[in-house]
C-alpha cells in the first residue's frame, strides 16, 4: 500500500468509527425528557447522516487495502497476521449489516441488524487497532519493496 492509501484508510476508519460511536452513544444514552415524553437527542440525526456519508469512503479504502495489502501477504507469515485476517473477515458482516439497516422496515429486523452491525464494527475496530499495534504500524516496513522487509 502506498502512504496515501494507508493514511486514507486510517482517516476513513477514524471518521467512520467516530461518527458511528457518537451515533450509538446518542441513540442509547442521549434521550431527553421533552414536553411529551422521551425525545431523541437533537444531534442524533446529524451523527447518523455523517456516519452514512463517511462510511462509503471506508468501504472504498478497505477495498484498496484488500488489493494492495491483504492479497500480497496471504501466502507469507508475518507478525500481526491473525489480527489482520480477523479484521478482514469482519468487513463483510460490518458492511452488509450497515447497508441492510438502511433498507429494512420491520422493527425486529432493524434491531437485529443494528446489533449485528454494532458488534461486528466494534470487533473490527478492536482487531484493526490490535493489528496496528502488533505489526501493522511500521511505515518503513509497509512501503519497503518485498525483498527488503525485516
Amino acid at each position: 500500500m502506498s502512504p496515501l492509501e494507508r493514511w486514507s484508510l486510517h482517516l476513513a476508519a477514524l471518521a467512520t468509527a467516530g461518527t458511528g460511536m457518537m451515533n450509538g452513544l446518542l441513540r442509547w444514552f442521549g434521550a431527553r425528557v421533552g414536553e411529551f415524553g422521551l425525545e431523541p437527542h437533537p444531534w442524533l440525526g446529524l451523527t447518523q447522516h455523517l456516519h452514512i456519508l463517511v462510511a462509503p469512503f471506508l468501504v472504498f479504502t478497505l477495498g484498496m487495502m484488500v488489493r494492495g495489502h491483504l492479497w500480497p501477504r496471504l501466502g507469507r507469515t508475518l507478525e500481526g497476521r491473525r489480527t489482520g485476517l480477523g479484521a478482514a473477515f469482519l468487513i463483510a458482516p460490518m458492511v452488509l449489516s450497515g447497508y441492510a439497516i438502511q433498507v429494512v422496515t420491520q422493527p425486529a429486523w432493524h434491531s437485529g441488524l443494528a446489533w449485528a452491525h454494532g458488534i461486528s464494527a466494534g470487533t473490527f475496530l478492536l482487531a484493526y487497532f490490535a493489528h496496528l499495534a502488533i505489526g501493522g504500524w511500521q511505515p518503513s516496513a509497509l512501503s519497503a519493496p518485498e525483498g527488503q522487509q525485516g
